[in-house]
Parts: structure tokens; sequence; C-alpha cells
């Protein structure tokens, strides 16, 4: 099985940029190198010390469907799996920590009782697809370099919470591929997002998807922020409909040779677009255009435009954009930067006329960021802080003299 085709594009992008970025291959074999007993999996002492582990000897039948999905996928690789008590619905895996060690996946048991057997070859086969895509390896080399999510740089958080939920996809595909049920596979997320039990109720499929096209739509329309780590359901759900329905998944369950599809792709770039909003006003749309232009018009004041001035465009569009490097690019192709600059600033003006002061400290600080001071520029700040802020001359100069006063550095050559 080609188990990269089954990955979704983006995230195998992603994650081979935030692999790199981090030193992937270097961190982790310092990782392996730097333990001190062969056995010291913490993760596994724990299952094995508060958890039920899976034999065939113990429970064939709930051994069956995990040995199944193994089959399925083609995974031949030694992996131990664990239920442990606990009511809420959740699953994780861990990967061999060393060479001849087992993977782990666990399942709670609350997940376990409320699921048939297809809904958990479907989980089953999720967990997997994390191990199998090497995923949950670049998630620990994440959770290594920054401990409990914490001090990433903002550009840095914005990719891997975009890469996270696309991960979430790629890991959902391997579960259709082991259940080979899409029916299976809605039915498990509405039991895991409504805690309800389909053997008292019955769950309108057609309707059911119905509402689903119906939520998809808002999201759309409204550019919905999804701050949680995983993509919403309707995402998930309208992700496995395109994957099941694909050239792409009939030649993996025919096992034919694989081929582009590009209908697939297109729907997936639609789907993974309702994933790149973080900011979901009109006037953020017109802040993220004003920081760029602004920016660019501010760095092209000395006829050049410097790392450090690029960077501190790149940094303030990070609260904006996941991806600030394609609009700011955009902008010098077009080389629309002073049209756009004078145009967003006097639209941010309009509806909040108090965004001039932080608008205008912007660009001080973007002349401020290679650490020279030109005296174009402060010829420029005067002519715009009077044109287009209305600032008199002594409130240029005072607001200057603000920003300068304590975060000026001067070159020493």
């Amino acid at each position: 099985m080609d188990y990269d085709s089954i990955r979704i594009k983006l995230e195998q992008e992603i994650g081979n940029s935030l692999w790199k970025i981090l030193d992937g291959d270097i961190i982790s074999k310092i990782n392996k190198e730097a333990k001190v007993e062969k056995s010291g999996n913490y993760y596994k002492y724990l299952l094995e010390g508060h958890s039920f582990k899976l034999g065939e000897d113990l429970l064939p039948e709930l051994y069956k469907p995990f040995m199944d999905v193994c089959k399925a996928l083609n995974f031949s690789e030694p992996v131990e799996f664990y239920i442990s008590n606990a009511p809420d619905f959740n699953a994780s895996a861990s990967s061999s920590q060393e060479e001849g060690e087992p993977h782990l996946v666990n399942f709670n048991s609350g997940l376990v009782n409320a699921l048939d057997e297809d809904e958990l070859r479907f989980v089953i086969g999720h967990e997997l697809g994390h191990i199998i895509s090497k995923n949950i390896d670049i998630k620990e080399i994440i959770e290594f370099v920054f401990p409990n999510y914490q001090g990433i740089p903002l550009l840095l958080y914005n990719k891997i919470a975009l890469w996270d939920k696309l991960s979430e996809l790629t890991a959902d595909r391997y579960g259709l591929i082991a259940c080979g049920d899409p029916n299976k596979c809605v039915s498990a997320f509405f039991k895991m997002s409504s805690g309800l039990s389909l053997n008292r109720f019955n769950l309108n499929f057609e309707t059911f998807l119905k509402e689903n096209e119906k939520l998809l739509e808002s999201f759309k329309k409204e550019n919905t922020i999804n701050v949680a780590s995983h993509p919403m359901n309707p995402i998930r759900i309208k992700a496995l409909q395109h994957f099941s329905k694909s050239a792409l998944y009939k030649s993996i369950v025919e096992t034919k040779p694989l081929e582009k599809d590009p209908e697939l792709t297109s729907n997936m770039e639609e789907l993974t677009n309702l994933l790149l909003v973080i900011r979901n006003s009109e006037l953020d749309q017109h802040r993220s255009m004003f920081i760029a232009s602004a920016g660019l018009v501010m760095a092209g004041i000395d006829d050049q435009l410097t790392k450090e001035e690029y960077d501190a465009i790149i940094q303030r569009l990070a609260n904006y954009l996941i991806f600030p490097r394609q609009l700011l690019q955009g902008i010098m192709e077009e080389k629309s930067q002073d049209s756009v600059f004078t145009q967003s600033a006097s639209t941010i003006m309009q509806y909040n006329p108090a965004e001039r002061d932080p608008m205008f400290e912007f660009l001080i600080s973007v002349a401020l960021s290679d650490n020279q001071l030109f005296t174009k520029e402060i010829d420029f700040l005067y002519e715009t802080g009077a044109n287009l802020f209305n600032y008199s001359k002594k409130e240029i100069a005072q607001k200057i003299s603000y920003v300068v006063r304590g975060n000026f550095l001067p070159r020493m050559y």
C-alpha cells in the first residue's frame, strides 16, 4: 500500500516543513542516545500497570477487529493495544521509543463500549494512521521542543495548529480504509459528538448529512474560526465523503495502481480553506492588508527590504494569517503596495478612528527594525502622518520619539 498517496498533500508539506524546522532527525537521534535505560518508556509502564492489554486468548472477540485493521492497512510492525477504564470518548497512540519495541495504542473503555465493531475499526484505523503517516513522530518532537505547547512563536504556532487539524483528516482516511463503510464513520462521529447510543435511537443518515451541508455553508459564509486541536466534525465528515467517492479510494480498495485524483485535490482545497481562518472579521482583513502594504512601503523608502524589516512585517501578519508570506509576496509581485496602503488605512480609520495611533506606530517600528534611521524614512513619516493620519508636526515628533526611546539599538559598525 502506498501510504504517502493516502495522505493530504498540504498535511505532508507542512509536516515535512515542521520536521525540518525543528531538526527532527537530529533531536530524535539525541533523545534515543540520551536514554540511560533501554526500557525507559514511561507511557508503556503506565499502561501495563493501570490498563488492560488486549490479547487473542484473553478477549478474542475484541482482539479480532484490532488485528483486522492491521491487516486491512498492511501494517505489520509490532503494536500493543490497551483498554483504560475511563468514561470519556478518547483514544491515543504512541510510536515505538526503542528499536524492537512495539507501538502503543490506548482506548478508553467508554469509547469501546459505545461503538459497534465497524465503528471501532474506523477509530482503530485512525489511531494507526497517525503512526503509519509518522505524524505521531512529528507531534512528539513538537512536544519535546515546546513542552505543553508553551513558548511557540506565533508564526510557528499557527502552522502547527493547521497541521494538527490536517493530520486528523489524514488519519480519518486510514480509518475509512480500515472500516470500509462511510456510514459507519459518520455514525462513529455522531456517537462521539453526542454521547448517544444508536441501540435506542435510529439515526437518519440522509437528514444528518443534509444538516452537515448546512453547517458547512454557514462556516464558509461566516469564515468561522476553529480554535480546537481537531477539525470540526462537519469538515471531517465532508472530507471523508470526498475521499470515499474518489478514484484514489476506489483504487486502494480494488488494489489497483494509484492515479492522480485532481477532483479530490480540488474538493479538499475548498475544505482546507475553512481551516486557514484565524481571524474572521472584515476589519481584520483590512488590517492584514494594511500591515503587509504599509510595511513594504515603509521598508522601501531606502530602496531595500532588509531581512529585519521583512521579519517584522511577517511577525505582525502572523496575528491574522497562517501563511503571511503568500499575501506579502502577492502584493510585492503586483507592485500594489502604495494603493493598498492608502486604501486599507483609510478604511480602517473610517470604521475605527482610534486605530490610527497603532497604525502609525507600526510604520515607525518597521523603520526601526533594521536598527538604522534614514532621513528619507523620517521625512516619509512626517508626510504620511500629516496627510493620511492628520497629525500635527508636534504629534508626529512625539510619536516617533516615543517609539525610538527604549527601542532603538544603534548598529556598532
